[in-house]
């Protein structure tokens, strides 16, 4: 068993937008929440890590990076000022609100100095995942307030840094998250120039979401039963001995596993003309089976829960900029013992692709949601975190692509986090945390059942 990240902490400050920024707006220093945001009110943050080779000493690193980093970042929360906000539930109010105090608000950042193995943890073996929580600061939480985001930074002296988040999801979505962390990127790159372009400035105008079903209501009103109006974020407990590894599927393993499918459900004549075997169905439906077999599920129902981007979907579209939630969480169902079988991958992926077809039949938007999640046994529930059309590894700050980007906030057994590969080639990372015993068992079925591709 490895030792625990051997870490110090150097430094907590905070970081607000920088006064003179011209992109500052009166009008931006508050935001109301959609149904969209509600439906994540008390969910665990998001954690993500970025890994970045650099041979840096500590004081190179503390005198020419770090303060390139914290300039970089106070520009940028200008653009985005509800990332320096809090989430906070008034007293007199009915719904929390994203309020940017000027002059209190600002983004914690925790500096951190770790003797730990750089190339171990920024590695696709598998990682005990206390060895990897030091990197990533924590979310601080009360009954009425909650930060949008925290920082973290931590080098590895003369071989890199990592830059480690958390956000509240109801304040950020993947995409905006992903949008803000580019967005410092760039600007660190660029130096005093602050400027964004078009796909990364953000879209604030709340009043392009529709709610003709009064969702907000209905989630209110489920929030408000399970919690009494607190924004306390739910306990998820880690396994202790959890562990986090990481696999590739090849542009070529993904093609192949398409042909397989389809040819599959034609044979079976299971198929349905309007169900398209997309990259992403194959790849969750192997990744499903996998999970199935390596935790010996009972037989019976097991479900795979996932978000869908609503931005373009939404009558009429809204912009692909727009800051906030816009996903809608659906889940594909399934027999266990179909998913095991030797059409098992097929069965899957038909399960998978009749709930993106319902999509199009304008089913994106109902009332299940939170009520859906509370009527299945989540025991037998896996979930996906992250998405390839995310474009992690293009997040340079100036010292080359990520050598890593890993998503952790897949703590509860049977997650799955997904992103393109690093090398661009089309194919996928996937991330997976398992106890040991089970992500090894994991990781023999994935790689067996490649060899029938």
């Amino acid at each position: 068993m490895a030792a625990p990240n051997p870490m110090k902490v150097i430094e907590v400050c905070r970081v607000a937008p920088t006064p003179s920024s011209p992109a500052y707006s009166a009008s931006q220093t508050s935001l109301p929440i959609t149904f969209f945001d509600v439906f994540w009110l008390n969910m665990p943050p998001v954690k993500r890590l970025f890994f970045y080779e650099a041979s840096y000493s500590s004081t190179t690193f503390s005198e020419i990076v770090l303060p390139k980093l914290k300039h970089s970042l106070s520009l940028t929360l200008h653009h985005y000022l509800p990332v320096a906000s809090s989430l906070t539930w008034p007293p007199d109010s009915d719904k929390p609100i994203i309020q940017y105090v000027e002059g209190d608000d600002a983004v914690s950042l925790t500096i951190a100095e770790s003797e730990a193995d750089f190339y171990h943890l920024s590695s696709n073996s598998f990682r005990e995942i206390k060895e990897i929580q030091p990197l990533l600061p924590n979310l601080p939480a009360s009954d009425t307030r909650v930060p949008a985001m925290v920082l973290q930074i931590t080098l590895f002296p003369n071989t890199g840094f990592s830059i480690g988040y958390a956000t509240h999801h109801a304040v950020l979505d993947g995409k905006t998250a992903t949008m803000f962390m580019q967005s410092w990127a760039s600007i660190c790159q660029r130096g005093e120039d602050s400027t964004l372009t078009p796909e990364l400035t953000p879209f604030y105008d709340r009043t392009v979401i529709n709610d003709p079903d009064d969702l907000e209501k209905t989630y209110l009103n489920l929030v408000s039963k399970s919690n009494n109006k607190s924004l306390m974020i739910l306990d998820v407990n880690v396994s202790p001995d959890a562990m986090l590894g990481t696999f590739q599927l090849t542009r070529s393993n993904i093609e192949n596993m398409k042909k397989r499918v389809n040819d599959l459900w034609q044979e079976k004549h299971i198929q349905k003309p309007s169900i398209h075997v997309s990259t992403f169905t194959v790849t969750c439906a192997y990744v499903w089976v996998c999970l199935v077999k390596a935790l010996k599920m009972k037989p019976g129902k097991v479900h795979l829960g996932f978000t869908v981007d609503c931005r373009a979907r939404l009558e009429p579209p809204v912009p692909s900029t727009y800051f906030g939630n816009c996903v809608a969480a659906h889940v594909g169902n399934a027999d266990s013992n179909d998913l095991v079988g030797e059409d098992g991958v097929a069965m899957a992926a038909k399960a998978i692709g009749e709930v993106i077809r319902r999509l199009s039949d304008r089913l994106l938007l109902n009332k299940v949601g939170l009520s859906e999640f509370a009527s299945i046994d989540m025991d037998r529930v896996f979930s996906i975190a992250g998405s390839p059309r995310f474009e992690l590894y293009k997040t340079d700050f100036g010292w080359g692509r990520p050598r890593k980007v890993e998503i952790t906030s897949i703590d509860k057994n049977g997650a799955f986090s997904l992103s393109e590969s690093r090398d661009g080639d089309g194919g996928l990372q996937i991330g997976i945390m398992l106890k040991k015993h089970e992500i090894e068992a994991f990781a023999s079925l994935f790689a067996s059942g490649l060899e029938a591709y």
